[in-house]
C-alpha cells in the first residue's frame, strides 16, 4: 500500500518564508548605491576667483569620490566656461582654477552653463570649453536643482 504525502498549508507557508529568505532580496548593504546627485553652483569669477577655485575643487573631489555632480554657472560664473578666458592672474588662480575644471571634467563631471547669462556675457556654445554646455532654458537649469539632492553655493 503506498502511502501518499500530503504538505498542509502550514508546510506550504514555510517553504515559501524560507525560499524567500534563501531566494530573497540583497541586503541593502551589498545593493549598488545611488550615487547622490549634486549641484555645485557657481556665480563669481572673475570678481571672485578664490570662490571659482574653491567651487570647481570641491565638485571635482566629489565626483571622483563617487557622487555625480553638476557645477551650474550663472551671472559672472560662465566666464570659468568661456575658452577665451585669459589662463594667469597675478595669483596664479585661475592656471590652478582651469587645471581643477579639467581633472572634474575628466572625473565625468557636467558642467551646465546657463543661457541667459552667457549671452550677456558674449559666451557662444563655441566658446565654450570641452566639458560645457550651454542649458537649453531656465527650466532645465530648475530642474537640474530640484532633482539634486545638494547643493553647494559659491
Amino acid at each position: 500500500m503506498k502511502t501518499k504525502h500530503r504538505l498542509g498549508w502550514t508546510a506550504i507557508v514555510a517553504l515559501i518564508f524560507v525560499a524567500g529568505v534563501i531566494l530573497g532580496p540583497t541586503p541593502a548593504s551589498s545593493q549598488a548605491k545611488t550615487k547622490q546627485k549634486i549641484v555645485v553652483h557657481l556665480s563669481h569669477y572673475a570678481d571672485g576667483s578664490h570662490a571659482a577655485m574653491m567651487a570647481v575643487h570641491f565638485a571635482q573631489y566629489l565626483q571622483e569620490h563617487g557622487a555625480d555632480v553638476t557645477l551650474m554657472l550663472d551671472v559672472d560664473g560662465v566666464r570659468l566656461a568661456d575658452q577665451r578666458q585669459a589662463q594667469t592672474t597675478g595669483s596664479g588662480m585661475n592656471v590652478q582654477t582651469t587645471s581643477l575644471y579639467d581633472a572634474f571634467v575628466k572625473a565625468g563631471g557636467k558642467v551646465l552653463v546657463c543661457p541667459h547669462c552667457a549671452e550677456v556675457a558674449g559666451i557662444t556654445a563655441q566658446n565654450l570649453r570641452p566639458g560645457a554646455r550651454l542649458g537649453k532654458n531656465l527650466g532645465e537649469l530648475a530642474d537640474t536643482v530640484l532633482a539634486a539632492d545638494k547643493i553647494l553655493d559659491y
